[in-house]
């Protein structure tokens, strides 16, 4: 590795954690004093709010951590360029590839540690964090209804039309019991199922047997009332909709959406496969942010190029994450291409960060 590598990459590796320290404080402090009330009324122990926020620290590292990198290097490269230290590299004969290459790596580089910590961190952590939550700032979501819920549990798939947090019940449920196989050889249909004495409770059930290849066997039963081994409790589906992508790893949603073609629920199927390669690409955005804009911020010269960075900074990740998300919309929304939407915004500032990087080689 040549100095003028290790020189820059030093400076953006301490910029970077400075910036993303800087990030999640003002973040904690900031939900701190927006939840203070609800706090207060809860009469939470100092420990348990310190807890809540140590869990909550790898989500917001999930989402900060781009915006960190991108910033920092927009201040770092600028700052190089304001002192006339990128025409000296480029004149001893350093391409802007070659100059530009250990960020790349870095970036992907932090894309990986992020994608570990969404999988094996996140997911343990966020959880954690929404269950102290629910204890700690009791709000009147609990009472608000839930429509078209649909999760798992065991070896079941569960779609619900409504559930009711404050009466526990499920209403207008449709059940697929699946074998070790991994077969589906039962459908229920249920009117509601209630949560009493600890188990959950279905009622006027119609019970459907069926073959290896999703047929009906004999004649349906009808049953006024059946025990169904949910191992969710209430307060668990209260979160579990939203916030289903962050308390679910990419393998096991890939186990989700060949249960749910299985089942032949397509539209759910399309949905989960945007959302599995949606946690695929969210923590490359360090690789697609900071290429999609080196070529910009390699061309400017102001005498505040610092400052300009910054906001240069905020107003790009705003641009990328809007129309990213914005994709994503029309891809649930069947307008464009499923995998396609996903990935059309990244591979869009691939482009436009590797055509401009020729323009100025």
């Amino acid at each position: 590795m040549r100095i003028i590598d290790r020189y820059i990459l030093k400076q953006i590796i301490f910029g970077y954690l400075l910036v993303l320290s800087l990030f999640i404080f003002l973040f904690l402090i900031g939900d701190f004093l927006s939840n203070l009330t609800d706090i207060l009324r809860s009469k939470s122990t100092v420990i348990t709010i310190i807890k809540y926020y140590i869990y909550m620290i790898p989500t917001i590292f999930k989402w900060i951590s781009p915006y960190a990198f991108l910033i920092t290097n927009l201040y770092i490269f600028s700052e190089l360029n304001k002192n006339n230290e990128i025409i000296n590299i480029r004149t001893a004969g350093i391409s802007v590839f070659k100059l530009t290459r250990g960020v790349l790596f870095l970036s992907i580089l932090f894309s990986l540690i992020n994608l570990f910590i969404q999988e094996n961190i996140v997911l343990i952590s966020k959880k954690k964090a929404e269950e102290i939550k629910l204890e700690m700032i009791k709000k009147e979501t609990k009472s608000k209804i839930e429509k078209n819920l649909s999760f798992s549990s065991k070896n079941l798939i569960i779609f619900s039309n409504s559930f009711l947090p404050k009466e526990k019940v499920l209403e207008d449920v449709t059940i697929f019991e699946e074998n070790n196989n991994g077969d589906i050889i039962r459908k229920l249909l249920c009117k509601y199922i209630i949560y009493k004495n600890n188990k959950w409770i279905a009622k006027d059930v119609i019970e459907y047997k069926l073959s290896e290849d999703g047929k009906i066997i004999n004649a349906p039963n009808i049953l006024d009332e059946i025990i169904i081994d949910i191992q969710e409790k209430p307060s668990d589906l209260v979160f579990k909709k939203s916030i289903f992508l962050e308390l679910r790893s990419i393998k096991s949603l890939l186990k989700e959406a060949k249960r749910l073609k299985k089942i032949k629920a397509y539209d759910k199927h399309s949905k989960l496969i945007i959302d599995i390669h949606q946690k695929i690409a969210e923590p490359f955005s360090h690789f697609f942010l900071i290429f999609g804009a080196l070529p910009f911020v390699l061309e400017i010269k102001k005498r505040h190029a610092g400052i300009l960075s910054l906001g240069f900074g905020f107003i790009f990740g705003f641009i990328y994450y809007s129309f990213f998300y914005f994709s994503i919309a029309l891809g649930k929304s069947q307008i464009i291409l499923p995998i396609f939407s996903v990935w059309l915004i990244p591979l869009f500032f691939t482009i436009v960060g590797l055509t401009g990087l020729f323009l100025i080689r």
